[in-house]
């Protein structure tokens, strides 16, 4: 029995549920988009593809089509991926209020020609929280720290960081800048392919990756500007060894979020910041430390603290168990794993953390849902933005565990960044409200 069932453009989402907590989400693509991108991708393989006895791009669309099916199917699969169904499925779930514990996770995906491609994934589902009026609720933050130089050092960061941003130009992309700019299919003409929407994404134009084409084809352009190219590359979600690129796009360059500069508009504006002394204010957070920890987390962890003693719940232990996964993957990256893993009590950390990252995830998603918070191409940008400096970088709470998202040089699908910025968001949100 299909639950819900939600249609956008040539896309459709049927959500089952299993049980109350697990769901199956299956998102189709109409035959339409399969078709226009399978012939797309034939006549790629056939521009790259070199076989004896043909000359250059003249090998058969039926052969190549034949004995090149596995390769030109995954690469369609991934373009779907990519481009539309997980930005779908991600849009559609928060639209509707579901609150995930955990990413959904990609069990198959069924693709044929003439018929419609289908996307399964596996989505653990938080049941509804009874939520207070948390507005009421008392807090004391705790203080800041009164070194003597602190509010000295504040003013000349400040004075330092809108020198800096005097001298940038906000309107061109330099190195260290986030990116956001639309992608539109286009054919051997740079005409744009029929049943084919734009897709959009963020890019990190970083000082370690500059030399990929792509991101080095995007310094020194300006918001509106609009290029083809064929430099776009994404890691291949079906084929780990590949990193694709088939196809050539139209590219528009909507946003800019200067990468080496304090953008006092963008802090005033996720803070709620009224005037200079708020400003000020809102920086000591994360120059005033205690015992290694910023005035700022300080702030969070008793939020939360506060939150949680009044919403008290339990979490089922699957939740925690692919939580754990998640973590331990992440921490295998770093080289001095093998230290912590030699403790006695790791696996008990990585329980408490589990565990503790999806109470918190679940409430705040919850919170912000209750509270009717939605969350713009903006508020994305805003919390990019705070990714640009390390000092800053101190107020990002909620965080992807899977990559490390400043750091990485393919670009960003907006779906599961929406999610974070949300949950930033609503936290702010939920700390104005309860300090002033």
């Amino acid at each position: 029995m299909v639950d819900l069932i939600k249609k956008k453009d040539k896309l459709t989402l049927q959500l089952k549920k299993v049980s109350a907590n697990i769901w199956l989400a299956e998102v189709i693509v109409d035959e339409l988009l399969v078709n226009s991108l399978y012939m797309q991708t034939i006549k790629a393989f056939q521009r790259e593809t070199i076989l004896p006895g043909f000359k250059k791009e003249s090998a058969p669309l039926s052969y190549l089509e034949e004995n090149f099916r596995n390769s030109i199917e995954c690469n369609i699969k991934n373009y779907l991926f990519r481009h539309f169904v997980l930005d779908f499925l991600m849009d559609e779930l928060r639209n509707e209020k579901i609150t995930l514990a955990n990413y959904p996770r990609l069990k198959d995906a069924i693709l044929e020609k003439n018929k419609n491609a289908i996307f399964y994934f596996d989505i653990s589902v938080a049941s509804p929280l009874l939520l207070k009026e948390w507005k009421y609720f008392i807090f004391r933050p705790p203080r800041r720290k009164r070194y003597k130089d602190l509010d000295k050092q504040v003013s000349l960061f400040l004075k330092k960081e809108l020198t800096l941003f005097k001298r940038s130009n906000i309107n061109e992309i330099s190195e260290g800048d986030w990116v956001y700019f639309s992608c539109e299919l286009v054919d051997n003409n740079n005409e744009p392919i029929e049943n084919f929407n734009k897709s959009n994404f963020w890019v990190k134009i970083n000082n370690k990756y500059i030399k990929k084409p792509f991101q080095e084809s995007l310094v020194s352009k300006k918001i509106g500007d609009i290029f083809v190219t064929n430099k776009l590359y994404w890691q291949n979600e079906f084929d780990p060894e590949e990193e694709y690129n088939h196809y050539s796009y139209k590219i528009t360059i909507k946003k800019i979020t200067k990468g080496n500069n304090f953008y006092l508009d963008s802090f005033r504006s996720a803070f709620k910041l009224k005037n200079k002394v708020d400003i000020h204010n809102k920086l000591i957070e994360v120059f005033s430390f205690r015992n290694d920890t910023s005035q700022r987390k300080s702030i969070i962890e008793e939020v939360f603290h506060l939150l949680l003693s009044k919403h008290r719940f339990e979490i089922p232990k699957h939740f925690s168990v692919r939580r754990q996964e998640e973590i331990i993957n992440h921490l295998k990256k770093r080289p001095d794993y093998n230290v912590y893993k030699q403790n006695e009590d790791f696996l008990q950390q990585v329980t408490m953390l589990a565990e503790k990252q999806l109470k918190e995830e679940i409430l705040i998603d919850q919170l912000a849902y209750k509270e009717d918070l939605t969350v713009s191409p903006e508020d994305v940008k805003n919390y990019l933005y705070f990714f640009n400096n390390n000092r800053l970088k101190e107020f990002i709470y909620f965080k992807p565990i899977s990559e490390k998202i400043d750091e990485s040089d393919f670009p960003l699908q907006t779906g599961i960044l929406k999610q974070y910025a949300l949950r930033e968001k609503a936290l702010n949100e939920i700390i104005y409200e309860l300090t002033k």
